[in-house]
Formats: C-alpha cells, structure tokens, sequence
C-alpha cells in the first residue's frame, strides 16, 4: 500500500508565547494526516514552557524542546530543522499560520517537481493583533521555476513573498541547514544556496498562510540593521558572486545591484534613535554593500536631515510594486 510522505513542521520560538496556541494549532489542525510538529524554544523567559505543556497534552503529535541557553535564530533554526526524519520539512515562525490545506497543497507540488528543492505561496500579511493587512504574492506566472534561473532572480533580493517554505529535506542536509550562516538573513541566503545547488522551486498565488508584520514601536528592529547588512553583503560576496563566477556569468549586475540597496539603506542610518557610533558603523557597512559616487552623495544630503523623505520614497515604491503585482496577477486569471 502507497503511504503519503512525511511532514514535519518546525516552529522555533523566543517570547511568543501568545502566539503559540494560534501557531501550533494551525499546524496540528491541517487537512494532510502524515504530519509532526516540532517547537523549538529558544530559551524563553515569558510563558512558554507552560504554554507549550497544555499544547503537548492537547496535540499529542507535537515534541517540544527548550534549548538551555539562547542559540540565536540560526543556531535554533538549525537545530530545529535538523531533527526530524521527514521526508518534507517547513518552517514556521511561531507567530505565523498556515492555512489548513497549506501541507497538502504544497506536498502536491512538490510531488509533480521532483526538481524542485522548496515550495512557498502568497501569504496572507496580518498585524500584531491579527488584523489583515494585504496579500503579498509573486508577480510571477509559472509554477515551477529552474535553479538557474532562480539564481539570477535572486540578485535583486529575496523571492519569496514571506519566509513560511517547505523544503525537501535532503536538500535542506546536503546544505547543512543554515549553519554558520548569516542571522536576519538566513532565508534569503538559503534559497540563493539551494539555486546553487541546482534546485528549482515551486510556487502558486494561492493563499496558504498569514505571515505577522509588526509595528516596531521599541524601534528593536531598525537596530538589527547591522547584522542586517552584514548577512546581505556576505550573500553577495560569499553565495551570489561565487555562484556567478562558476558560471562564467557577468558579475556587472551584482556590483549594480548591491549600489541600488547601498542608496536604499542609507537612509535608516541617520534615523535619530542611533547613536553616533552606531551611525558611524553603518555608514562603513552601507559603503562595503556597494560604494559609488552617488552614494557619497546621498550620504551628504542625508547629513542635511533628508533622511525622512528618502525613507517616504522607497516605502511607497514598495507599495506602488504590491499594487503592480495584485494588478499583474489579477490579469493572469482573466
């Protein structure tokens, strides 16, 4: 007799407790039956372990596990992934959901590719407190797309429209997960390694999750900026540039490429809340990203307190892109 292929969800976890039973129940709640679930608590000091006890006796197919000291995002990630024996493994970030056709779905589309090493969808985009806030989707028409190009896509940022993925797990092992890799940005160098490696992906607009945006009113956020570029220029210097080089491809693009984030991030460095060292620091990272005439210049005009409206421009280019997309996807299914 045929069995269904093995899933595990992996949801690793730090001080969210509060999002734990809407997170973990939408994964033990899905419409696919071959599935286990695995959380990961990254040494929390809220309510976690209590919450995660009533969980385990309510969904008897979850395993939890408290790491004694706090790993970080990669080093839990990869822990956490590299667990579980399934055949197919997600990762779900413990204040977002999965719809309850999302496994069986996205194991359907793995199944008809078997060059593809990961499947995402669009995702349904909420706040803090739940509220919709938009669908974000690919402008992007054919389901299957092949490792190569994928890896060209890819210089010009994460493809993805939420970091909620399921990949095949040999893919994920031959890559040793996200080992030694960069934090806050492990998904995106994951997929530009996974192109490298020759794997494909698959992707439909369906809407098979909700992926959490919150409003970062402690401004934690805006400080992770440093690891931020960080891991962006090691991506391009130790994953795209590389991968280019093998290749025999032109290496012009990157350098394009990494100029127009250069100017893009410049702007967050004189946000008032950084101290002057902090200033200082990113200034030095944002010229590694990608130095040019017209980033000197726009450091200069920055100093003049323009930092306000330059923010204003590339938050509404983001938004003009989404309606474009909507847009472009809408035409597709006329």
């Amino acid at each position: 007799m045929q069995t269904t292929p093995s899933v595990a969800i992996c949801i690793p976890t730090f001080n969210q407790a509060q999002y734990l039973p809407m997170s973990v129940g939408s994964a033990c709640q899905q419409t696919y039956q071959n599935i286990e679930v695995w959380v990961s608590d990254d040494a929390s000091t809220d309510e976690t372990p209590h919450v995660m006890t009533q969980l385990c006796q309510q969904f008897p197919q979850v395993s939890y596990y408290r790491q004694p000291q706090n790993l970080g995002i990669v080093g839990n990630n990869n822990w956490l992934l590299s667990q579980p024996k399934a055949e197919f493994i997600i990762r779900l970030d413990s204040d977002d959901l999965l719809m309850p056709n999302y496994v069986e779905r996205l194991v359907n589309l793995l199944e008809c590719y078997p060059d593809a090493g990961y499947a995402h969808a669009a995702v349904q985009e909420i706040n803090e407190y739940g509220d919709k806030q938009g669908i974000r989707q690919l402008a992007r028409t054919e389901e299957f797309r092949k490792a190569e190009t994928e890896l060209r896509a890819a210089v010009s940022g994460f493809r993805m429209a939420a970091n909620v993925a399921m990949f095949r797990s040999d893919a994920l092992r031959k890559l040793s997960f996200y080992e030694g890799r960069p934090e806050y940005t492990e998904d995106y160098d994951l997929i530009v390694r996974m192109a490298d490696a020759g794997y494909g992906n698959v992707y439909t607009n369906e809407v098979l999750a909700c992926y959490r945006v919150w409003t970062d009113a402690s401004t934690v956020r805006p400080r992770r900026k440093s690891l931020e570029l960080q891991g962006m220029i090691r991506i391009y210097e130790e994953s795209l540039l590389p991968a280019f080089q093998r290749r025999g491809w032109d290496t012009q693009i990157i350098t394009q490429k990494r100029r127009q984030l250069a100017l893009i991030h410049s702007a967050f460095c004189y946000r008032p809340l950084f101290t002057e060292a902090e200033r200082n620091e990113l200034i030095e990272l944002v010229k590694k990203l990608g130095d040019s005439p017209a980033l000197q210049f726009r450091l200069l005009t920055l100093r003049w307190g323009l930092s306000p409206f330059f923010e204003w421009r590339y938050s509404t280019e983001l938004k003009l892109k989404r309606l474009v997309k909507a847009f472009f996807n809408r035409l597709n299914k006329l």
